[in-house]
């Protein structure tokens, strides 16, 4: 039942017509959903269109490769993060992916 229910979740479908397609009754499938929220609470959670998608980096001055500028990210809840410009990838997705 799960299996169908995460097959569900990925397609456009409501519950009903979904359960329709698969020749399950609109009360299974409710009755499914309702174990699944209860098992996976996380799973019904919906990432808002805020927190995926990008904003627009405006660069105020060209900076050339040589030249040494810290890293400066401005975040909109008002998080400031500051950092070389050296700073190995792997650094820098952490310090971004903790705000």
């Amino acid at each position: 039942m799960y299996t169908i229910l995460r097959k569900r979740k990925k397609s456009t479908l409501s519950l009903k017509d979904f359960g329709e397609t698969q020749g399950i009754t609109y009360g299974v499938m409710k009755y499914w959903h309702r174990k699944y929220r209860v098992e996976y609470p996380d799973s019904h959670k919906k990432v808002s269109k805020k927190e995926t998608s990008f904003i627009p980096v405006e660069v105020s001055i060209p900076v050339s490769i040589s030249k040494v500028v810290p890293i400066e990210i401005h975040y909109p809840n008002g998080v400031f993060l500051q950092c070389p410009c050296d700073i190995c990838k792997k650094e820098l997705k952490k310090l971004i992916t903790l705000f």
